[in-house]
């Protein structure tokens, strides 16, 4: 899933990461790898799954998200869309 994010992108959270609710949008601002310590503020993680550190803007601190938590919102999903728009019959 790392092809469809690179750092900038915006995102959707799919899960709860107190203080940041589900459905929040996030900036994702660094990629880490299964293993990969991650850094944070009282200690530090090792990552279970990859994932990417995200900023969220009324958050002063950021997040750590699996990338399964994620829907990006931007992307290649036009030909799709497309695609189901041409098999849609004509009114």
């Amino acid at each position: 899933m790392r092809n469809q994010f690179k750092v900038g992108d915006l995102a959707i959270t799919l899960i709860d990461l107190p203080p940041v609710m589900a459905g929040s949008v996030v900036e994702l601002l660094e990629y880490f790898s299964r293993g990969d310590i991650i850094r944070g503020p009282v200690r530090d993680h090792i990552a279970r799954l990859p994932g990417w550190i995200c900023a969220h803007q009324l958050v002063p601190l950021n997040a750590a998200y699996g990338e399964h938590s994620l829907m990006p919102l931007r992307g290649d999903f036009e030909p799709e869309q497309q695609k189901q728009r041409e098999a849609e019959p004509c009114a």
